[in-house]
């Protein structure tokens, strides 16, 4: 009698093992998401703020490191506006450019006058009233040899001579995550670490 007691004492134990293993197992199930298993939207909204937001972020920073910052702007970009666009121009007045996002012609500076021409526009130098510019359009950079002012902004102050207002040296203006700066060797135009460097004896893409 003795060994059947004990035989059923211990098939209830087995039991009621089996019940929590099966609980248990719904458990690890749920958690494991963070391992790999794909959990709901809601799921993830749920989760604590510094939880949930690390991983994208991370992403984010990583394929962002070259966009340029709001911080990195050193003017208002609103001061340099004009019809829904934006344009500025060198301290020395020869290099202009324009943000023209809206017709499709991208941001972009063009020389007044070039002493060394780009081997990509081979005529462009030797060509009466041809500008040699270089743009950013798609995210790339590439050069264009112009019969007109496409990047050049209005006139300041009641004069004929286009060209926006003028960008110091040093500064940096940012429209729609397109960055430009101001040098006194040239001016850079950077949207996602691609762009060109403009200078009446120097041009380069990059």
């Amino acid at each position: 009698m003795k060994p059947m007691v004990l035989a059923i004492a211990a098939i209830a134990v087995v039991g009621a093992l089996t019940g929590c293993s099966d609980s248990g197992k719904g458990t690890v199930t749920s958690g494991s998401s963070d391992a790999g298993v794909p959990v709901s939207a809601g799921a993830t909204e749920s989760a604590p703020q510094g939880n949930s937001t690390a991983a994208p972020e991370t992403a984010a920073g990583a394929a962002t490191t070259k966009l340029p910052s709001r911080d990195d702007a050193t003017v208002d970009a609103r001061d340099y506006a004009s019809d829904g666009k934006y344009y500025f121009q060198s301290p020395s007045g020869n290099i202009l450019c324009g943000f023209i996002e809206a017709d499709g012609i991208g941001t972009g500076c063009q020389l007044a006058h070039a002493s060394v021409v780009p081997a990509e526009l081979p005529d462009c130098g030797t060509r009466a009233n041809r500008a040699v510019s270089a743009q950013i359009l798609g995210g790339k950079g590439q050069y264009r040899c112009l019969s007109q002012g496409i990047f050049v902004g209005p006139p300041l102050d009641g004069g004929n001579r286009g060209g926006g207002k003028v960008l110091g040296y040093g500064q940096t203006i940012i429209v729609r995550g397109t960055a430009c700066t101001s040098m006194s060797a040239g001016v850079r135009c950077d949207q996602g670490g691609h762009g060109f460097f403009i200078a009446a004896d120097a041009q380069s893409l990059f």
